[in-house]
């Protein structure tokens, strides 16, 4: 009697394995975390710069940057990256540069495709 039990089990699994295996979008359905690092910066942001503003009106836009160079204090870089699953959605670049405390030039790092 268990023999049978035991043969049911090996062909079910057979089965659902084989149904799983041939269904390509069976396993893609599952939740994908979305995961954001380093500075995600929005077009609204970037239409908000002007020249001549202040480091801090800058910072109060854009956030803190995510790389202040040591030997440089007036050039802020501004990366970040979104991801779903393994999935690349956005990636900016951005770099500001400063003279005498105010904003002179900002540009874009990464080329538009």
């Amino acid at each position: 009697m268990s023999s049978r039990i035991l043969l049911k089990n090996i062909i079910f699994s057979l089965i659902f394995f084989s149904a799983v295996s041939c269904s390509g979008n069976l396993l893609d359905n599952f939740y994908k975390v979305p995961v954001a690092q380093g500075n995600i910066i929005t077009p609204e942001m970037i239409s908000k710069l002007e020249v001549g503003l202040t480091e801090i009106q800058v910072k109060y836009i854009m956030g803190s940057p995510s790389v202040s160079d040591a030997f440089n204090s007036n050039r802020w870089d501004y990366i970040g990256s979104y991801r779903i699953g393994s999935q690349l959605e956005t990636q900016n670049h951005y770099t500001l540069y400063f003279e005498k405390g105010k904003l002179v030039e900002w540009k874009n790092n990464i080329s538009e495709k």
